[in-house]
């Protein structure tokens, strides 16, 4: 990056205002900022390149585990929360010690009307007064404060995007409705909504790092600003007007022009950007390794170049465009480094955040886990993105993993609900238990992982002891070893647990008596609750007492079918069994005789399948995507609310019966509903697939004779979906 004379002026304008603050601010334990030289990054003298997996959340956490926010009417909104210092510590000490250099983080978060209701704080607040500007919320950017100096103690260079174009976690959207404006007016530059984008753009900068003391000017742990996250409407004044605003606050750091799907002509020719970036998504057309020569010829050398995000492929695809953007060269000019769309890091207490994508895909957890994380391909894309972190440093291998450093060991009331904050690259742990704090210790519980995904701390603990092995009213002592292959680490703290919990026997809920014909059997329903003692595991079932005219479709199931070969009155026992503990009730059943006819059986039912030709249709008219069969058969794409189609299925009986859907998700992945019987709506989180679709099974409950069974676009749906037909089975 050259910076011109004429600013030299207001570079020592800015050091003087701060030179107060600098008095007492920590020293970087970076030497030099980043800089520009023609299409390369520096680091002083020394080229600087990157690959990494994308790390959107280090400055706010949508936590996938509570679920969406109902009160949110898009259908999809999250719960957020602010990640912990710890977990910031954490995830970027997994980071650096997996080989990244520099990191891409997500946009500014900006309030929006459903926040209050869901409980989710921004970054940037609506303006005090009707035409002030938007406010910076301080508890938030305390958080930004504290990444930001984590980031330079461990040596991890920033990219930070400022407005998103998407409303996601607020974009400017939602900065434009401060104004009574529309989305649009965010790329005019004579709005108010791009005069609040300036100002909130000044306000960050300028901003004094609560936890450095240092300005965000003078932060050499950010690398560069970025005018925000695909900010697909980019114009040529917009552009101007934003980097030269960037650049009059920051001389010292990059600006990386924030476009998406295209190279504009004009920011290769803006004095004040330094770096073009690029995302790959198969929704853009463009997420195949061929699309880093394509941009490096349209660029020509002007400008470094970037590919800010790629991903949701599978693991041979996403290495080939990771070795690409490694190894292809335009005229000497190389992509200064990659991200992989997305990580996700170790929780506080335990276990680690997740998020899944439209694609079915997950994020990916440091340093990858073999087990948990196969099915996700999670080792093999921490690997290649390893490998290429080491090839880009010059490097004829991979380095090996540093040995793990301790984990965090969670203070406990029960030793069945012990949990830690695992070691940013450990893959294992051993927890050793003593009954002294000095030992001796005794392992028990050896290789745990914690690299479970979709974890529920509600629900979930890393680890629980051997109930059999404890005595009751006794203390025990726990400590932790984490393990990966380059060795283990020193123990982590050690917290004492005295054991208090008795095991009781399960508890058994059933419905009163029942009354049925030798036609129709009964369904069964055992309900059960246990105090997951002395482990997680009880066996239940259903017995007849001998009773030779008592037939079960399946006795082991807590939810059955029984029929009966006489008249009479039956007593049916479900037994719930702890290992240690049982418990049994018994079931009154008064089976009637009947003139009708007796089926031949009472377990198996299949309707056959319906397309949808055969569904009574609701279609809401509409000038574009209006819900019609094309010719493959699929009904969709159900874009407008109201949207819908009916069957009618005739059961033979009341209970829960598995319903069959043929659909596919050609355009992506969506949530849409179905109702039975003018029930509460039953939302499906449908994948993504090609055009020929994929079946998916939905359980369901129905009555017995005639039940109505509709799938459409209902409120807070996403809609956007093909289907075909249904068949209902018994379950």
């Amino acid at each position: 990056m050259h910076i011109p004379m004429k600013k030299i002026l207001l570079i020592s304008l800015l050091s003087a205002l701060g030179s107060a603050g600098a008095m007492a601010a920590e020293q970087s334990h970076f030497e030099h900022f980043i800089t520009r030289d023609g299409a390369q990054l520096k680091d002083g003298v020394q080229v600087f390149r990157f690959a990494g997996i994308h790390a959107p959340e280090l400055h706010r956490i949508e936590d996938d585990a509570r679920g969406t926010c109902k009160a949110d009417p898009r259908g999809w909104g999250q719960y957020f929360k602010w990640p912990t210092a710890e977990e910031q510590e954490n995830w970027i000490k997994a980071m650096v010690k997996t080989g990244a250099k520099a990191q891409r983080v997500y946009v500014l978060s900006v309030q929006q009307e459903n926040d209050a209701d869901c409980a989710r704080e921004t970054h940037i607040l609506a303006p005090a007064t009707p035409d002030g500007m938007p406010r910076l919320n301080e508890t938030a950017m305390k958080v930004y404060d504290n990444m930001i100096a984590e980031a330079d103690k461990q040596g991890l260079r920033l990219i930070l995007p400022f407005i998103d174009h998407w409303w996601w976690w607020g974009g400017r959207e939602q900065l434009a409705a401060f104004y009574g404006e529309k989305p649009e007016d965010f790329y005019r530059t004579g709005s108010k909504t791009y005069k609040a984008y300036q100002d909130v753009i000044r306000q960050v900068i300028t901003r004094t790092n609560s936890v450095t003391g240092r300005h965000y000017y003078d932060e050499k742990a950010i690398m560069a600003w970025e005018t925000g996250n695909e900010l697909e409407d980019t114009n040529a004044a917009f552009l101007t007007q934003t980097a030269a605003w960037i650049r009059k606050w920051a001389p010292h750091q990059l600006i990386v022009d924030g476009t998406y799907k295209k190279i504009n002509d004009f920011s290769l020719s803006d004095p004040n950007v330094d770096i073009i970036s690029n995302h790959y998504y198969t929704n853009a057309d463009n997420n195949h390794p061929e699309q880093v020569r394509k941009d490096l010829e349209a660029i020509g050398g002007k400008k470094v170049y970037l590919v800010g995000e790629f991903g949701l492929l599978d693991h041979k695809d996403l290495n080939s465009i990771m070795q690409s953007i490694v190894h292809t060269k335009v005229n000497g000019a190389q992509a200064a480094g990659g991200f992989i769309w997305g990580f996700r890091g170790h929780r506080h207490d335990g276990g680690f955040y997740w998020h899944k994508e439209y694609t079915g895909h997950y994020s990916y957890h440091l340093p990858g886990f073999p087990v948990e994380g196969k099915a996700n391909q999670e080792v093999e894309v921490v690997d290649l993105v390893r490998n290429a972190s080491a090839q880009m440093a010059g490097l004829k291998k991979t380095p090996a993993l540093p040995v793990p450093e301790a984990p965090k060991l969670r203070a406990s009331d029960s030793p069945f609900a012990i949990n830690w904050m695992g070691a940013p690259v450990g893959r294992t742990y051993d927890v050793e238990r003593a009954t002294s704090a000095k030992g001796p210790w005794t392992v028990v519980g050896h290789d745990v992982s914690d690299g479970v995904n979709e974890w529920d701390p509600a629900k979930m603990d890393l680890f629980r002891d051997d109930y059999r092995s404890l005595q009751l009213g006794k203390t025990y002592y726990y400590r932790m070893i984490a393990k990966n292959e380059s060795g283990s680490s020193s123990p982590s703290n050690v917290i004492s647990i005295k054991h208090t919990q008795k095991n009781l026997s399960p508890q058994i809920t059933l419905s009163e008596a029942l009354t049925t014909t030798m036609d129709k059997g009964v369904q069964l329903h055992g309900a059960w609750t246990d105090d997951n003692l002395p482990d997680r595991k009880v066996k239940t079932g259903w017995s007849n007492g001998g009773n030779k005219n008592v037939h079960f479709c399946d006795a082991e199931k807590d939810d059955t079918r029984a029929w009966f070969s006489a008249p009479g009155n039956y007593v049916l026992t479900f037994t719930a069994d702890d290992g240690l503990l049982k418990s049994s009730k018994n079931l009154n059943v008064a089976v009637k005789e009947t003139a009708d006819k007796i089926p031949a059986d009472y377990c198996n039912f299949g309707g056959g399948a319906m397309d949808v030709k055969q569904g009574k249709l609701n279609v809401v008219k509409s000038n574009e995507n209006q819900l019609a069969i094309g010719d493959d058969g699929f009904l969709g794409p159900f874009a407008n609310e109201g949207d819908s189609v009916s069957w009618q299925v005739n059961a033979p009986w009341a209970g829960k019966f598995a319903l069959h859907v043929k659909f596919n998700a050609k355009w992506g992945g969506k949530k849409n509903s179905f109702i039975v019987n003018k029930g509460t709506p039953i939302g499906i989180e449908f994948p993504q697939t090609d055009e020929k679709g994929q079946d998916m099974i939905v359980p369901v409950v129905l009555n017995a004779g005639e039940n109505t069974i509709t799938f459409g676009k209902l409120s807070g749906d996403w809609g956007y979906m093909f289907i075909k037909s249904i068949e209902v089975t018994a379950e």
